[in-house]
């Protein structure tokens, strides 16, 4: 491993690279195209991006956004501008997606930045507004390329793949691989790292098939019961499914977060941190959840729903099984599928099972980066304050325009009394439990 890519680990703790992360800063300099085949969880953001930083530092040009990286979530497009700031480099990055203040965009973009992170739709949108130009840019990057095209982005991935004058460099990184790519990208000769899968190295997963002897969110409510707050994901395969069975659970005092694409970005965000904080241990969403989102290590999967599509199904269940942990995967055996599923163990639920509640509960603050707080400012002030050790304060999350603090559930409505009417950092916020 070069020096230069070890200093660009060091804050991160990684000591050593993936095999997909090696490949790539092996052939980087030798192709000016590369195709990226790899499953969730190979380290591919960062097969990416060390090259990029690589490619820019021996760039001599300073004018103009010299790259730009397409995702096809929003979730993806602020995962991929987290990993980058925390490499700590001298070049600038800016998440551009919908969901929130165009404005805000337009401001970041005035400041020039060396990197633009984003969403087809909404780049192609600041591309039409004229809020940014891509004509210097050289590297120009898509990931997960192949569920931007399931998502019908071939129209604004084309009107941005023609704005540069001239291209570098090029990557596409994808979960599965294309059989053919779209006629507007100029493929000369490219290198394909493929790191998918193959039948030797398949994840360890176990099958489970649930039968249901009386109502199906029943059985679902006692097999989560059972779990013991190890991080689970349910999949269903439409919105009002999700928000149907999060009522449920809610209705049973049981600790779950919703996600979907009907959902607002703040709410979306706000799941997917109380997911990662664990005080909300179970995620029940869509296929939306399936890819692209930076979730710790999922113990269980259960499909609710089957998918119509394999391709669906193979995709859920990668959300387990990472990096040489193993998983679970249930689902029900009345389902009937339209593909052949895997050969399955019968899991027999336990009814006499009752649901605890999580260890850690999240309380939110109305004030963030924008607002000069930080994590360290937090951790003080809830500990001072609060009256309580570190040991009882879990993941802290601290966004531009509020904060996520995970607090042991035991100590949670005294720190909330404690701290209520209390100013941090001299500003008066709102504290109270996260909904």
């Amino acid at each position: 491993m070069k020096n230069s890519v070890q200093q660009l680990l060091q804050p991160l703790g990684i000591n050593q690279l993936t095999p997909i992360q090696k490949e790539s800063l092996e052939n980087y300099a030798l192709h000016s195209e590369m195709i990226l085949y790899a499953p969730t969880g190979s380290g591919k953001t960062l097969a990416f991006l060390l090259p990029l930083i690589e490619l820019l530092r021996n760039n001599d040009s300073e004018t103009g956004i010299q790259a730009i990286i397409l995702s096809p979530t929003r979730e993806l497009a602020l995962q991929i501008e987290t990993v980058f700031k925390s490499l700590k480099t001298e070049f600038s990055i800016t998440a551009c997606y919908g969901g929130h203040s165009i404005k805000t965009e337009i401001n970041n973009l005035l400041a020039n930045p060396t990197i633009v992170v984003g969403t087809p739709g909404r780049i192609s949108d600041h591309l039409n507004r004229k809020n940014l130009s891509l004509k210097q840019t050289s590297y120009f990057i898509v990931d997960e390329f192949d569920k931007c095209l399931e998502l019908g982005f071939h129209v604004e991935i084309e009107h941005i793949y023609r704005q540069p004058r001239y291209l570098h460099h090029s990557i596409y990184g994808s979960a599965t691989r294309i059989d053919e790519f779209p006629e507007f990208i100029t493929l000369e000769n490219p290198v394909y790292i493929d790191q998918i899968v193959e039948e030797d190295l398949q994840p360890d997963i176990q099958f489970f098939s649930l039968e249901t002897k009386e109502h199906k969110l029943n059985t679902l409510k006692y097999l989560i019961s059972g779990f013991n707050h190890e991080p689970t994901i349910i999949f269903c395969n439409f919105r009002e499914d999700v928000e149907g069975i999060a009522s449920y659970f809610e209705d049973n005092d049981m600790s779950i977060t919703a996600y979907h694409g009907g959902l607002e970005q703040d709410e979306r965000e706000r799941a997917l941190i109380k997911f990662r904080n664990y005080s909300c241990p179970v995620l029940v969403c869509t296929d939306l959840g399936s890819r692209g989102l930076d979730i710790p290590e999922v113990k269980h999967i259960v499909h609710f729903m089957l998918p119509d599509k394999e391709d669906a199904f193979i995709h859920r269940n990668g959300r387990t099984a990472r990096m040489m942990a193993n998983g679970n995967v249930y689902f029900f055996y009345e389902d009937y599928p339209k593909f052949e599923l895997p050969q399955a163990k019968p899991f027999k639920v336990n009814t006499h099972l009752d649901y605890m509640q999580s260890e850690w509960t999240t309380i939110y603050f109305s004030g963030g980066k924008k607002n000069k707080i930080n994590k360290i400012d937090l951790l003080g002030f809830i500990c001072q304050q609060g009256g309580i050790d570190k040991s009882d304060v879990g993941v802290i999350s601290v966004l531009d325009f509020s904060s996520y603090v995970a607090v042991k559930t035991g100590v949670v409505y005294d720190v909330i009394q404690a701290t209520k009417g209390l100013k941090v950092k001299g500003q008066k916020l709102k504290i109270a439990l996260s909904q």
